[in-house]
C-alpha cells in the first residue's frame, strides 16, 4: 500500500546539519527505511505540489524549511524483484535523466514526442516509459501517449535481426510509413542483451535512427 511521507529538511542553526531524513531509527527499522523511494524537492517544488503541507518560501533573512523529501513505501520490497529489474529501477531516475537531456538536445523545435520502452517485464517497460515521458514533459516538450506500431509483417522481420540493425530499420519504416513524420520524435529505451543490467536508447527523427546511449 503507498502512501506520502513528506519530510521536510530544517537547517540548524549551528551545525548546519539537515535533519530528519528517513534513517533507520527508533520509529522504524533499517528494512523498513530501504523500503522507501524517497525524491528531493527545493521547497518551492515542495510548495507546489503539496501546498497544503509545505509552507511558502519564507522572507529573505528568516529561517525555515529549506528543501522536504517526498517518499513512497516501495511496491515491491527489496529482495523481490529479480536483481535486472532491481538494478534499472534503483537507478531510473538518473538514467533517464541523462537520457533525455540528450534527447532534447537533439530533437529542438516544434515537435511532438513519443516513448517507448522494449524489455521484457511489461511493468517495468511502463515505468521505463513513464520516467521518460514526465521527464520530457518537464523540459517543456509537447509529448503523446501514443506509441508508433508497425505492420504484422515489418514486426516479423524485424524479431528476426539484431538490435543493432532492427532499430534503425524500424524507424526508417516509421517514416516510410507515415506512422510518424517531419514533426515526430520517437524515444526508444531497451535492452539490448538480455544478460545485461543497462539500459539503452535511440532517437528516431525524419526516418534516421541514432543511438544515445
Amino acid at each position: 500500500m503507498e502512501f506520502l511521507l513528506l519530510i521536510l529538511l530544517m537547517p540548524l542553526p549551528i551545525y548546519g546539519v539537515r535533519a530528519n531524513d528517513p534513517i533507520a531509527g527508533p520509529w522504524q527499522s533499517k528494512e523498513e527505511a530501504r523500503n522507501l523511494e524517497c525524491t528531493r524537492l527545493s521547497q518551492a517544488q515542495a510548495h507546489e505540489r503539496y501546498p497544503d503541507l509545505v509552507p511558502d518560501l519564507p522572507a529573505r533573512g528568516t529561517s525555515g524549511v529549506t528543501d522536504a523529501l517526498a517518499c513512497t513505501s516501495r511496491f515491491m520490497r527489496y529482495g523481490e524483484r529479480p536483481d535486472r529489474d532491481e538494478v534499472i529501477l534503483s537507478s531510473l531516475g538518473q538514467t533517464v535523466g541523462e537520457i533525455t537531456q540528450i534527447a532534447s538536445a537533439l530533437g529542438s523545435g516544434e515537435l511532438t514526442w513519443h516513448v517507448d520502452a522494449f524489455y521484457p517485464e511489461p511493468a517495468v517497460a511502463a515505468k521505463i516509459s513513464v520516467a521518460a515521458r514526465t521527464q520530457l514533459a518537464e523540459r517543456g516538450h509537447k509529448v503523446s501517449d501514443r506509441v508508433p506500431v508497425l505492420a504484422a509483417g515489418d514486426i516479423a522481420v524485424l524479431g528476426r535481426m539484431p538490435a543493432s540493425k532492427a532499430y534503425p530499420l524500424a524507424c526508417a519504416r516509421y517514416f516510410a510509413q507515415r506512422v510518424l513524420d517531419e514533426q515526430d520524435a520517437f524515444l526508444g529505451l531497451m535492452i539490448i542483451d538480455a544478460r545485461e543490467t543497462q539500459l539503452h536508447a535511440g532517437l528516431c527523427m525524419r526516418g534516421e535512427w541514432r543511438w544515445l546511449q
